[in-house]
């Protein structure tokens, strides 16, 4: 937990102080969103993969499990962001941090985007 201010700072240090923890939070909660938008990604690359490949009866619990699973993964994983960022916001390289999280999340999404392109692109070439 952050300290509290003390008589010798002045009332712009705790604006400060205040404005990086702002960020800091906003922050997460755009990688939290971004997280969300990635699960949902993966749930159709999922299904796309599983489509012609398994039982219709094993496909509805495919996915509905594989939600729950990649949602309790997020979970777990904005925890970790969470920490990783609080404590990059106390040694002063928030932004550094967040350019971590943010390229790694980016880079998932972009390879399960081009998986999904490229099988539809597959799909549409064979029939």
């Amino acid at each position: 937990m952050d300290r509290l201010p003390s008589e010798t700072e002045s009332v712009f240090d705790v604006f400060k102080q205040a404005g990086k923890q702002v960020t800091h939070y906003l922050l997460w909660f755009f990688c939290f969103a971004l997280g969300l938008g990635l699960i949902f990604l993966l749930h159709e690359v999922l299904e796309v993969v599983l489509f012609l490949r398994v039982n219709p009866w094993h496909l509805r619990a495919y996915r509905l499990w594989s939600i729950f699973l990649m949602g309790m993964a997020l979970i777990v994983s904005m925890f970790l962001v969470e920490g990783y960022l609080r404590r990059s916001r106390r040694d002063g390289r928030l932004f550094g941090a967040m350019l971590t999280v943010l390229s790694v999340q980016l880079t998932l999404i972009g390879f399960s985007a081009a998986a999904l392109y490229f099988t539809e692109i597959r799909d549409f070439l064979l029939f």
